[in-house]
């Protein structure tokens, strides 16, 4: 255990030349541990779940439309981006935020308690009336979780220091990772071992314990207070929305760099449509059970365990933007392998990517936000990052089910590598804050 002390210790040290405040760091460690031990449960929950392979191939067994398969994924990550700038003029004249947190991480929980009732309809009522009760919960489980998102990440930004953030989304991830690769196993169990619809009954059930014990973990956080100063303002501006759009209008007009940011975010969210139809297309093309959705939920776990060490530990060195980047061009290439590949266990490399994409895009973005304006301002940066590209994630799915309609599957995939290409070259034009040399 000591030489795995020594790393955790080395990895989570403050130095001096750090510069963070004192109680931060009087408190990082504690809350590293609450926000990892919450990453956990939450990973696991979301195994059980998956909105990339679980809940696609559940949805495959309610209709039979590539539309409204799409349509699940879309709508969960489109209400986690829609809310949060709404939300950003409030977040940002908080003293604290973890109030606030709380009662919203509660709002995003509720829907999960219907998954389980859900399946009991199955055979009950047809199975088109079961999807579209199935895609208002997840819509509501979008926009719960876009309620939750923007104070969360403020939570994270105000306990963790610029000058570890890399490693602690890596460090947490990994472990993250680790507990959903144990779910996605469970559910492997679960789905070969019991009759449909009873399968996802159970796993659901399972992920629910899960999900309420990640928001008590969270719920532990030590947050500093932080002194809101008082700007003053033209009387035009004086009230909080006119303040608020103003400011915003303000930020689009003279900030380049966050235009470009906002654009090539919004062609990746085009460019990662073939994300809902990875799953559903290998069952199809190579004729597979159901209980293969969690094969797959594990290829991307394991393959995003070694994303967060590789991120992670490249992250505070080369800044948020090259991983980034990075990351786009690895989802390119399973693009690529999603397209020529001829067996199963060639395609198995499209989870692999994916894996790591998403690892590396989980990291880099929430870091590349956090530094694209100034500190004070950062609030409206993130809800705005979130929300003004959230409405692609709605667009995406309208395109990818009408060229899986219209043409094929490996048209879709083509159409989205073409996306990435185009994320790629222009995120290459932003900028993020410096790093110091590694000696």
């Amino acid at each position: 255990m000591n030489p795995i002390l020594r790393l955790f210790d080395r990895a989570l040290r403050i130095n001096p030349e750090d510069n963070v405040p004192a109680d931060v760091a009087a408190n990082f460690k504690h809350n590293v541990i609450a926000n990892t031990v919450d990453l956990m449960f939450f990973f696991f929950s979301d195994s059980l779940w998956s909105i990339n392979t679980i809940m696609p191939v559940f949805a495959a067994t309610l209709t039979d439309s590539p539309f409204l398969v799409g349509l699940i994924p879309a709508v969960v990550n489109a209400g986690w981006f829609i809310p949060q700038l709404f939300l950003s003029g409030r977040i940002s004249k908080m003293p604290k935020v973890l109030p606030f947190s709380k009662k919203m991480g509660f709002l995003e929980r509720l829907p999960y308690m219907f998954l389980p009732l859900l399946t009991l309809l199955i055979g009950k009522i047809e199975n088109q009336n079961v999807y579209w009760l199935l895609l208002l919960i997840m819509i509501w489980r979008g926009l719960g979780s876009g309620m939750s998102g923007l104070p969360w990440q403020e939570i994270n930004a105000r306990v963790i220091p610029i000058s570890h953030r890399a490693r602690f989304i890596g460090l947490s991830r990994v472990f993250g990772q680790l507990t959903g690769l144990l779910g996605s196993l469970l559910s492997i169990y679960l789905l070969a071992r019991f009759p449909y619809p009873k399968n996802y009954a159970i796993g659901f059930m399972v992920a629910i314990v899960s999900l309420w014990i990640s928001f008590a973990a969270y719920s532990q956080n030590r947050e500093p207070e932080v002194k809101i100063a008082n700007h003053h303002l033209d009387d035009e501006e004086q009230k909080p929305k006119g303040q608020t759009w103003s400011l915003m209008k303000q930020i689009i007009k003279t900030d380049g760099n966050f235009r470009r940011y906002l654009t090539s975010r919004s062609l990746a969210f085009l460019g990662n449509m073939a994300s809902a139809f990875i799953a559903v297309y290998a069952i199809n093309r190579f004729q597979l059970g159901d209980e293969q959705a969690a094969v797959f939920t594990a290829l991307i776990l394991v393959s995003g365990i070694f994303g967060y060490i590789l991120w992670g530990a490249l992250g505070d060195r080369i800044g948020p933007q090259k991983v980034v980047i990075l990351s786009f061009i690895i989802w390119g290439l399973g693009l690529l392998v999603a397209i020529f590949s001829r067996s199963l266990w060639v395609y198995y490399l499209v989870f692999a990517a994916f894996g790591f994409y998403t690892a590396g895009l989980n990291l880099g973005d929430t870091i590349l936000v956090m530094e694209l304006g100034e500190e004070r301002l950062r609030p409206t940066y993130l809800g705005m990052a979130r929300t003004l590209t959230g409405a692609f994630l709605l667009l995406a799915p309208l395109l990818s089910g009408w060229l899986v309609q219209s043409f094929s599957y490996l048209v879709m995939f083509a159409v989205s590598l073409g996306f990435v290409v185009l994320a790629t070259i222009l995120m290459a034009t932003v900028k993020d804050h410096p790093r110091r040399r590694s000696s």
